[in-house]
Formats: C-alpha cells, sequence, structure tokens
C-alpha cells in the first residue's frame, strides 16, 4: 500500500485525474464568457429610450452594432441587426451558456465520482486482501467486527475524497481565479474589493471552526462518560436503592449533564459568532461594489453593465469559495483516516503477496520427510511456545504429537498446516522451505482439520467444495463466453484493481479429489459420509429437503411410488394413526393455519404468507367467512404470549427460527402494540398497519408445535369451510401456473419436504416412537426403491445458516472432515478435529480415516494418543520442546466431553404446563417467564402401556416430567431385570441428560397409558447459560439426586445380586 494518500491516488488515477483536469480548464472560457454576456446585454442590447440616436425610430427597432464576446459586426449574416432581436439573441446566448457550463460541471462532477469510487473499491480490495494475509495471532488483537467497520465504515469519507482531491481543487479554484479575473478586468478596484476580505475570510473561519470541532469532540468524551455512569447506575440500582444512595448518585448525573450543557452552550456562542463573522464578511464585499461601482459609474468610469455583471460574478464567487474550505478541513481528516489504515493494515509477519498471488500453473506435490530444524514459535512478548525443536516425520507415517498444553497444541498443529509461519528454525518438506511455498500448494496439498471449523452461510455442498474451489476460470476471460453485461463487469473490475473472475463460474479442482465433474466429487463426498459415521444425518436432512419435479422428474416418480407403498405398509402394520395425512376435509394439526387454508404451498410471491395483507382474493374470503374480528383477537393473545416469552431471548438466537411463529425483526412492532394497548386506552388507537399485522399473526401458528389453546375444533371447522369455498371459487388459483402448488395425493408437491411427499402427511409427534417407527418405514422403502442415495445427494443442497449454525458441532466436525478428505492431501494434520464426538465413535471415524488416506503423513495433534490408530511414533511436546515419546505407540482412550447445548399472561394450557414445572424440585426458583418458555418449547408425548419412555444404555437427551398415568423405572441385567420404583404425576425423570452427555442407567417405560412432557436440553441449557442463579441451583439440585439415585441403584444392584446367589 502507499504511504501517502496522494500517492495512491495518482499511482491509481493518473489517466482519469488528467483527462479530468483538461475538462476542466476547458470549461473556463465558457464560464468567463458567461460571466462577460449580461454586461453587454445591458450595455448593448438594453437602451434608455431617451439616449436615442433618433428621436424618431423607436428603440426596439433602431438598428445597431452587433458585439458578442468581444468581436464586433456591423451585420450577421449579412443582416443587420436592430435592438430586439439583438436582445433576445444575447439572451438566447446566455441560455446556451448556462446549459454548456452545467453540462461540464455535470460532466466533471460524474467523472469525479466514477473516480472516486473505483479507487474506494480498489481500497477495500487491497485492505480484504491484505486481512487474508494477516499472522494468526493478529486476529486475538483485532477482532473481525474492527476489520469489517475499517473496511466498510471508516474507509467511506475517503472514497468521497478520493475524487475530489485533485480534481475539486483545480475545478473550484480555477472557478473562483475566473470570477477574480472576470472582477479585475472589469475594474482593478472592483477586482480589489473582491480579494479584499478573501484573506482574513480564509484565515479566520478555519480558525473558529478548529476550536468548534475541539468543543464537539469534548462533548462526545463527556456523553460516553455519563453513558458509562448511567450503565453502571442501571446495572446497580439494587444496590443503590438498597443503600439510599439515590440523592447521590443522581447530584452526579446532575454535573455531567451540566457539563455537557456548558459545553453545548460554548459551541452554540461559537458556532452562531463565526456565522455572523461570515455573512458580515460576505456582505462587505456588496457593500463596497455598491460603493466603488457606483462611484465609477457617476464619474463615467464604468458603465452600468460592467456593474451588474460584476454584481452576478460575486454572487457566485461564494460557491467555490466555500467548496474550497470545506475541501481543506477534509484534507486534514482524510490524511489522518488514511495514515491510521494504512497502520492498523500493515502489520508484522504478514504473509507476502508473493506467496499468494499468481499460482503456479503446475502444484508440486509434497512428498518426503517434514523435517524441523530448531523449529521456534515466540509470541509478541517472546515467549517460546515451541522453543528450538527439532524433530522428523517419514512420509506416509502416522505420528501423534501430545501435550496438556492447549496453546502449544494449537501453534504446533497451525505451523505443520502452514497457515503460522515460525519466528525461529526451519521447516522443510521434501527439502523444501515451507515458508517459501506458495499458498496453492499448500492449500492443496496440506489437510488441516480443526475442532472448530467455519462453514459459510451456503449448502452443504458448496461448502465441502471449499477445500477444491482454487483454479481460476481463465477460460472466461480468453473466449467470448462471458455476455455483454458480464464483459462490462469484468472491465470495471480490472479498472478498479479487483478480481476479473466470477464467483459463480467453476473453480473447482476437480483433478485433485480424483473426479471428472461436480456430480463425481459430491459422489465421493456421499461416499466418505459412512466412514464419517454421517450417513444417517445427512439422511435425515435430505428427507427435509424439498424438491421441484420438473428439474427432477425421475426423482419425482420414486418419491410417488414411494408414497404408495409407505400408505400399504401403514395400513397393514396398524401405524396408519402415526400419520396426520393431508385430507382435503379434515384441518391438519401439525401444518400452519395458513396452509390449512389454502391447502397447499405457495409459490409466487403475492401468495407467500408475509403478503396476503395486500391478497385481495384472501381478505375477500376472511371477511365472507366473519375471520378478521376472530383472528384479530387470536393474534392479539398470540402478540402477548410472544412477547412475553421471547423477551429474554437474545436478538440473532437459533430460538427464533426454531420455535417462534413471527419473524424476529416483527418482535420491537409487537411491543410497541401491546404497549399501545396497555397505555394509550385500547385497541381503537392502533392503525390501520397495526391491526393488520396482529391479524396475519395467527397465520403460522401450528396447532401440536404451538400449543397455546386459541384455535379450537369449531375455528378448524370454519376454516377448512374456507378451504372449500377458496377452490370452488378460485380454481385458477391451484390449477397450472397459478400462484399456489396444492396438496394433490397424484402428484409431489414442490413446496413440500420430501419426507411428507412420501407420507402425504405429517408424522404425529405426539405420540410415542412414531418419529423412529415411521422413520425406519420410510427407510426402509426408500431402500427397497433404489431412493437413499438421491436423499443423500438432496442433503447437500441444505444451507447451513451463518457458521454452520444450522449444524450441530459434531455436525460441522465430521462435515470438516470429509471436506478435508476429498482434496486428498499428501499431508493431514488433525487438531482435535473430531474433540466432539463421542469417544467409542471417535475412534472409530478415526480408524476409518487413517486407512481412507492411507499413505498421507499424517499427524495427529491431542491432549493424547488418539485411540484406534497404530502410531508409528508418539511425541511430546514438553516446555515448549518437541520430543519423541515412544515408537510404535497405539492410542490410548479418551475422555468424553460434557456437551452443552431460555414467560406473565399465555393461555390457560401453557400456564398450566408451567405451573406444573414450578411445583418440582429442581424449577421452583425459576422464574414465570422462562418457565413458560420452558413449556412452550418442549414436547407432549403420549405412552401406552408397555412403550419406552427411555432405554437402559441409551444417549441420553431429553428429561421428561409425567403429566398423567404412571411409569415404571427397570434396571436390566443380562438375565433378569428389576422394577427399582414407580413413577406418578409430577415427577421428573432423566434429568442428569440435562446436565451431561452420558448413557441412560436404567429404563423407564409406561406402566398405564402416561402423558409426559419431553423437556429439550438445549433449551434448558441456554437458560442456565443466561441466569447464572438458575445455573447454581439447577447443579445443586442435580448433584443432590445424583447422590440420592447412585444410592437407590446399588441397594437394588446389592438386592439382586443376593437373591442370584441364593438360587
Amino acid at each position: 500500500m502507499h504511504k501517502s494518500m496522494y500517492g495512491y491516488i495518482w499511482a491509481y488515477s493518473k489517466r482519469e485525474q488528467l483527462l479530468a483536469l483538461a475538462l476542466t480548464a476547458i470549461s473556463f472560457p465558457f464560464l468567463y464568457f458567461s460571466f462577460d454576456l449580461p454586461k453587454t446585454i445591458v450595455n448593448r442590447a438594453i437602451k434608455d429610450p431617451s439616449q436615442a440616436k433618433d428621436p424618431g425610430v423607436p428603440v426596439p427597432e433602431e438598428v445597431v452594432p452587433v458585439e458578442i464576446f468581444g468581436f464586433n459586426f456591423t451585420e450577421l449574416f449579412g443582416i443587420e441587426m436592430e435592438r430586439l432581436p439583438y436582445l433576445f439573441l444575447l439572451c438566447a446566448l446566455f441560455l446556451i451558456l448556462v446549459c454548456v457550463n452545467g453540462a461540464f460541471k455535470m460532466r466533471i462532477n460524474t467523472y469525479k465520482g466514477i473516480m472516486a469510487e473505483r479507487l474506494l473499491r480498489r481500497l477495500r480490495f487491497i485492505l480484504i486482501e491484505r486481512t487474508l494475509r494477516f499472522p494468526l495471532p493478529q486476529f486475538q488483537k483485532t477482532s473481525s467486527g474492527e476489520v469489517v467497520t475499517m473496511v466498510t465504515a471508516e474507509v467511506e469519507p475517503l472514497g468521497g475524497f478520493f475524487g475530489d482531491a485533485i480534481v475539486l481543487l483545480a475545478f473550484q479554484g480555477g472557478t473562483f481565479l475566473t470570477i477574480i479575473a472576470f472582477l479585475f478586468v472589469q475594474d482593478p478596484m472592483m477586482g480589489l474589493a473582491a480579494t479584499a476580505l478573501v484573506p482574513v475570510q480564509g484565515y479566520i473561519i478555519p480558525k473558529l471552526q478548529k476550536k468548534i470541532n475541539q468543543l464537539g469532540k469534548e462533548r462526545v468524551k463527556h456523553v460516553r462518560k455519563l453513558s458509562n455512569r448511567i450503565g453502571e447506575v442501571v446495572g446497580g440500582v439494587q444496590d443503590v436503592r438498597a443503600h439510599d444512595n439515590t440523592g447521590y448518585v443522581l447530584s452526579g448525573i446532575s454535573r455531567s449533564l451540566g457539563k455537557i450543557f456548558w459545553v453545548r452552550l460554548e459551541i452554540y456562542e461559537r458556532k452562531f459568532f463565526m456565522k455572523f463573522v461570515n455573512n458580515f464578511i460576505n456582505q462587505m464585499t456588496p457593500f463596497l461594489f455598491y460603493a466603488i461601482g457606483g462611484y465609477l459609474v457617476l464619474f463615467g468610469d464604468l458603465s452600468i453593465g460592467a456593474l451588474v455583471a460584476a454584481l452576478a460574478a460575486y454572487k457566485d464567487l461564494a460557491a467555490p469559495w466555500k467548496e474550497l474550505l470545506g475541501w481543506y478541513q477534509r484534507l486534514a481528516d482524510s490524511k489522518i483516516k488514511y495514515d491510521q489504515l494504512i497502520s492498523q493494515f500493515e502489520p508484522p509477519g504478514m504473509l507476502p503477496e508473493s506467496l499468494q498471488r499468481d499460482p503456479p500453473k503446475e502444484l508440486p506435490r509434497l512428498t518426503g520427510a517434514v523435517e524441523a530444524n530448531g523449529l521456534t514459535w515466540a509470541d509478541e512478548d517472546g515467549v517460546r511456545v515451541i522453543d528450538n525443536s527439532s524433530f522428523t516425520v517419514n512420509q506416509g507415517e502416522a505420528i501423534a504429537v501430545v501435550t496438556p498444553n492447549g496453546t502449544a497444541k494449537e501453534i504446533f498443529a497451525r505451523l505443520m498446516a502452514r497457515v503460522l509461519m515460525p519466528t525461529g528454525g526451519s521447516l522443510t518438506i521434501g527439502g523444501e522451505n515451507v515458508e517459501k511455498l506458495h499458498e496453492a500448494v499448500t492449500g492443496a496439498r496440506i489437510g488441516y482439520v480443526v475442532s472448530d471449523p467455519i462453514f459459510f452461510n451456503e449448502s452443504i455442498a458448496d461448502n465441502l467444495l471449499l477445500g477444491l474451489r482454487r483454479l481460476p476460470p481463465t477460460s472466461e476471460l480468453e473466449s467470448e463466453q462471458a455476455d455483454e453485461d458480464r464483459m462490462k463487469e469484468i472491465e470495471e473490475a480490472v479498472a478498479s484493481g479487483n478480481s476479473p473472475f466470477s464467483p459463480s463460474a467453476d473453480w473447482i479442482d476437480y483433478a485433485s479429489a480424483g473426479a471428472e465433474d461436480r456430480t463425481g466429487v459430491l459422489d465421493k463426498a456421499v461416499g466418505l459420509f459412512e466412514a464419517v459415521e454421517l450417513k444417517d444425518d445427512m439422511y435425515a436432512l435430505g428427507l427435509r429437503q424439498s424438491i421441484d419435479p420438473k428439474m427432477v422428474p425421475d426423482l419425482a416418480e420414486q418419491i410417488g411410488a414411494a408414497r404408495l407403498r409407505i400408505r400399504e405398509l401403514l395400513d397393514s402394520r396398524g401405524m396408519d394413526d402415526l400419520v396426520q395425512a393431508y385430507d382435503f376435509d379434515r384441518f391438519n394439526t401439525y401444518a400452519s393455519v395458513a396452509g390449512n387454508m389454502i391447502f397447499g404451498k405457495p409459490v409466487k410471491p403475492e401468495w407467500e404468507y408475509e403478503n396476503w395483507p395486500k391478497n385481495k382474493i384472501i381478505r375477500a374470503m376472511m371477511e365472507k367467512h366473519g375471520l378478521i374480528d376472530d383472528f384479530f383477537d387470536i393474534g392479539l393473545r398470540s402478540a402477548e404470549l410472544i412477547v412475553d416469552l421471547f423477551r429474554d431471548v437474545p436478538p440473532g438466537h437459533s430460538f427464533f427460527d426454531q420455535y417462534s411463529f413471527v419473524n424476529e425483526d416483527v418482535l420491537p412492532e409487537l411491543k410497541v402494540v401491546i404497549r399501545k394497548i396497555q397505555k394509550e386506552g385500547g385497541v381503537g388507537e392502533l392503525t390501520a398497519a397495526e391491526r393488520q399485522l396482529i391479524i396475519t399473526l395467527p397465520l403460522n401458528l401450528n396447532l401440536q408445535r404451538h400449543r397455546l389453546g386459541l384455535i379450537d375444533d369449531a375455528m378448524q371447522q370454519r376454516l377448512v369451510d374456507l378451504r372449500h369455498d377458496l377452490h370452488e371459487t378460485h380454481p385458477e388459483v391451484f390449477g397450472p401456473g397459478g400462484g399456489v402448488d396444492p396438496y394433490r395425493d397424484d402428484q409431489i408437491n414442490r413446496g413440500l419436504s420430501i419426507l411428507d411427499n412420501m407420507l402425504f402427511g405429517r408424522i404425529v409427534h405426539g405420540r410415542a416412537d412414531a418419529m423412529e417407527k415411521v422413520g425406519a418405514l420410510v427407510q426402509e422403502v426408500a431402500r427397497d426403491l433404489g431412493l437413499e442415495n438421491a436423499i443423500l445427494r438432496t442433503a447437500l443442497n441444505f444451507q447451513v445458516g451463518i457458521g454452520g449454525g444450522r449444524l450441530s458441532g459434531i455436525q460441522r466436525q465430521k462435515l470438516n472432515a470429509v471436506r478435508v478428505a476429498l482434496k486428498r492431501p499428501d499431508i493431514l494434520v488433525i487438531a482435535d478435529g473430531l474433540n466432539n464426538i463421542e469417544p467409542g465413535q471417535r475412534k472409530r471415524i478415526a480408524k476409518k480415516l487413517h486407512e481412507a488416506l492411507d499413505g498421507t503423513t499424517q499427524i495427529w495433534v491431542g491432549s493424547s494418543p488418539q485411540d484406534g490408530i497404530e502410531f508409528a511414533r508418539t511425541f511430546d511436546i514438553r516446555n515448549g520442546r518437541v520430543q519423541t515419546s515412544s515408537d510404535g505407540e497405539s492410542g490410548g482412550a479418551e475422555e468424553s466431553r460434557a456437551a452443552p447445548a431460555a414467560t406473565a399472561k399465555a393461555s390457560e394450557a401453557l400456564s398450566a404446563e408451567a405451573r406444573l414445572l414450578q411445583e418440582l424440585p429442581l424449577f421452583s426458583n425459576l422464574d414465570a417467564t422462562k418457565l413458560k418458555f420452558l413449556a412452550f418449547t418442549s414436547e407432549r408425548m403420549t405412552y401406552k402401556p408397555g412403550e419406552i419412555l427411555m432405554q437402559q444404555g441409551d444417549d441420553g437427551e431429553d428429561a421428561y416430567v409425567i403429566l398423567d398415568g404412571a411409569a415404571e423405572v427397570v434396571i436390566e441385567t443380562e438375565e433378569s431385570e428389576q422394577v427399582l420404583f414407580e413413577l406418578g404425576a409430577n415427577k421428573l425423570v432423566g434429568e442428569l441428560a440435562l446436565l451431561c452427555d452420558s448413557k441412560r442407567t436404567a429404563t423407564v417405560r409406561a406402566r398405564i397409558t402416561t402423558t409426559a412432557l419431553r423437556l429439550n436440553r438445549e433449551v434448558f441449557s441456554e437458560m442456565a447459560r443466561q441466569d447464572p442463579q438458575f445455573a447454581f441451583e439447577m447443579t445443586r439440585e442435580l448433584g443432590r439426586r445424583l447422590i440420592l439415585t447412585t444410592s437407590e441403584l446399588n441397594r437394588a444392584r446389592n438386592e439382586l445380586v443376593h437373591a442370584q446367589h441364593d438360587d
């Protein structure tokens, strides 16, 4: 980057600046003539009748010599010119000059704007490019938020100045000098009068403005201090009130407000004094013009036309002078901002630009041994995390590097992956110094598996191809593949110093993956799902995706065949009550209210639910069936509930997507509506838009998911009646090309998931094991019909969300392993890359990965050797030194980690569940809002006698509250089982699963028909993270329950052993 701002501007816009300056210079003669022409109009075309040469000839008809721009003619094109036509001719020329000068100004400003935007675009591109070359430790001092702010907001003012840096000075300065020159030409005294006060104004006004700016900064400091103090007071309001400290606190606030007041007062006094001075100086010049110019006119030394023209020219003098003063002030600010950016984006230890640009055409393989000689890495304080270490890893070896030091573990893995450069010693691969390897080589040949992989807000497929997307699509630039718009995009990118390559082109290096096309690569990815034991998860995701039958007709046909087969099996196996089918004559309680109304899925924007307020057909139907007022009442109760439930949930939290039936962005509007109703006299105060918002809330309600008791049986029937009427009255909406794709038994709906299309309905989640039973049946049919791979491929279209937030931590780690394995690296570095996975599964996955990448040099970095792999050697890192621990050692078992996984008026059903939860000791200290939220996000389950709530030995993920019925707790052995005790209503079971990853220590099964509330561990854990006091109470209660349960289990086991011995 150029050290000087003007150096940067001139280096990247020299040609454009010269063109703009040339255009500016050409405009000045036209500007001068536009000032001179009014004098000619007044002196030559306009004349006092009393001064006529021939009193017998009317002045308008008097023949006059023609003078234009200082040139005199007796005739114009052979025609003698009378005074009136001459006047109109000069006025027309004046109008033309106005247009010409306006066109010059417009063109110069437009060209200046283009220059500025190109320079700004280039600067942002350079800053982002440099950010990608920052040493990784730099991001511990510079957050992503700071980088985003600097690249977006802080450079924006620079962009505005880039275009003005040279051209504005030339244009406005030239305009100013042109006007001054014109005034001196009219009369030197007039010129002196116009310029006499300019130096005074140029000196005084910036001085006054500088002091005002300083006062503005001082005011900001006082406001920040006040903000901090207010934050402290609000956070400690309990102590303030408890110690009767209110008066003292308010006195301090009063003093702070007073300081702001006095600074503001001084700003106002200086600001308006400056305006007074500026206005006085501006008006002094016209005073001098009138006095001196009038004197000269009276004595015949100046024509009246010249005085009029001088006054008109001076009127235009203020604008360029003001622009020049503003430019001078912006110049200093822009230089400071540019210098600050330079210092922020030139940290020591940056990756050289040559190692990131212009990759080699052939990427060499990284074969040979990895050798470290005196390898050292020290932080900025000189602390050596890796200290003078020498070791060798032979090609194809698998080694373990063990250390309990998390920092050493991280730094060593980064050094091996060449994402961090050593600060001392050397690291070579096959004799090549890694510090000189191009990033294209290391990116292609070294695989790096970390514990917290990054996933972008794209599909799974796009994220898996991240490691292969590295070949710039040069063919587009070398052929005529690009259309006219794309060629313009390329030309502008090149002009701005940006990348000319299209991100939508094909960047994939198929050869590295051993495939010929995208389909081949994704087939390999699907094959690797088996190795990382991700197939079931991807299959489940695939079932949740929707398809367009026109795009994949073969898959749609197979799904249709699967629908028929599933229906037969559900009937024959007595499982038809586990699926609620889409029935035109019945309300589906697992679909939204809006979906039930139209009995289909919207496929056009006007039929999307959020656009229904503008949909005349829906509005007319709701009015016809008398639903407007009812929906308003339901919506109002829903609004009160949702505002109450989610008031403590932070913005952007995933719970909004998972559990709320309103968009997160609408929540602030609902809060305003509720406050208005409660404080300002009821619903009559609502605007039409606010009423419409309330009416649309029930549309997204799902009866089974949102158990609020707001849609009763009678309302369900009315909605079904509206459905019938809508389909009969407006069949065009549901036909080909219509706005809604209806649910039809004989066709695939593009708005439904593959699972819902296969079932032509929704699984009854409230039934025990319904998901498992129906899921097993669906998988059986999919396997029989050869649908499994197609469904797995569909899962690749799943959008993972920001940072992969829609995937679990385990899924992200497994997908990251697949992503790295796809590029078939020569060297694989795994730094706790599978640590979220349960130890037994981790052992199997590690072994399969090790075998899948046989021949690859593998470096496994962790707290202990990975179980399941026979390592050639194990290295320890002790006090920064990497040293051999043993040879031929296999990994040992690893510890499993704990997997951490958040409401006043509501409907009666929800309140009842919340009250029931509060009766349990574990939840007794939880406030009402959180209790209702916990009840709201839980799931009501029904179990028939003998059905299992939880199975001994299974992974624990949820806890259950028995609402009614009875369940027995059973401990099982290989030969028998024993009922420990029975659980009745209002009992909690399985609560240990809410605290940690653990296997079920006993089986719980329904003795009679039992209804239970299943508590979600993720929601529960989030509440614990938000409320430290609740987390403490939860830990204490669970500890107490654990002691009691352990004691009971030991007693039962002893009795069982004694009984067996007696037999």
